[in-house]
């Protein structure tokens, strides 16, 4: 007979995440005195406690660190295991859930999920868009199915598909003195308000790709959340900032911004998908990548 269950992993997440039996036990509509009694049946069964009392509050012991941290990673995925297996039983299929780690990808993954979604009308679509999004851990903690980036990070277990080429331009006012330029170099930025989005410079290619490697910095770094005010910042000359080509030439004529290329080169991108290798096979995720291959337009 198995001496841990799924009830003691919820319990002792529940009262890591509420601070108390009492809170802990309202979340999982049982009583203080069953939770209680749970644990420490389980604590006579392993021979350790899983925490201390220190007042009216609780400590987690090694042991119960320890069974938190399988918590954390098991409970996710049992229930995703769940909600599939319900899924099958019902003949549905569920939810896509996709993490945006590309900022200015939003509006490329709009034209992608239409067409998805008359495909696949058992399919729902939930995107997950955090500036600080931890991608790689979403993926093996099933948070997410499908992760939409730039930078992929090759992990054992992980698979990632290159879906889009794409240049990274500088975006510049059409009065500003740098829109007649064929191209850029590093030091023409010295003096010049850069606005980006709030991710960390070493993620940015302005930043690695471009300034960094010349030892350049802006005079100024400016941060914006949304890709309309940044464009609208740098239409009205508070600015410049990097951005998709195939992005900036949407709101080219409309609110007179100009793409300049980065360097002689210029930079180029890709934008791929990443995905757990256990579901590789999954027809609807599968169909959504084949959708991510085919040209913006």
């Amino acid at each position: 007979m198995a001496i841990l269950e799924r009830a003691h992993l919820e319990i002792v997440r529940a009262v890591a995440q509420h601070g108390s039996l009492t809170a802990a036990a309202k979340k999982l509509h049982l009583t203080q005195s069953a939770l209680s009694h749970t644990i420490k049946k389980l604590e006579q069964a392993l021979g350790t406690d899983v925490w201390l009392r220190e007042g009216r509050s609780l400590r987690l012991t090694q042991a119960g660190q320890y069974l938190l941290g399988v918590a954390n990673r098991l409970l996710p995925q049992l229930d995703q295991a769940e909600d599939r297996l319900r899924q099958y039983a019902q003949g549905e299929r569920g939810t896509l859930r996709i993490g945006m780690e590309c900022h200015p990808c939003y509006q490329w993954l709009l034209k992608i999920v239409a067409p998805y979604l008359a495909q696949w009308p058992d399919v729902d679509v939930d995107v997950k868009q955090k500036f600080q999004f931890g991608g790689i851990g979403a993926l093996f903690g099933y948070e997410i199915d499908l992760l939409v980036t730039p930078d992929p990070l090759y992990k054992p277990g992980l698979i990632f598909e290159p879906v889009f080429d794409y240049e990274q331009v500088l975006v510049v006012s059409k009065h500003h003195p740098l829109a007649t330029s064929k191209y850029i170099n590093p030091e023409q930025l010295s003096g010049e308000v850069l606005i980006t989005y709030p991710v960390k410079t070493d993620r940015l290619d302005i930043y690695n790709q471009f300034l960094m490697p010349a030892g350049i910095s802006p005079k100024r770094h400016k941060v914006i959340e949304t890709t309309d005010i940044m464009l609208q910042m740098v239409a009205s000359g508070r600015g410049v900032t990097a951005l998709p080509r195939w992005l900036v030439e949407e709101y080219t004529s409309e609110m007179g911004l100009v793409p300049v290329r980065l360097g002689q080169q210029g930079i180029a991108k890709q934008i791929f998908i990443g995905a757990r290798e256990t579901d590789a096979n999954i027809d609807y995720l599968k169909a959504f990548v084949e959708l991510a291959r085919q040209p913006v337009s």
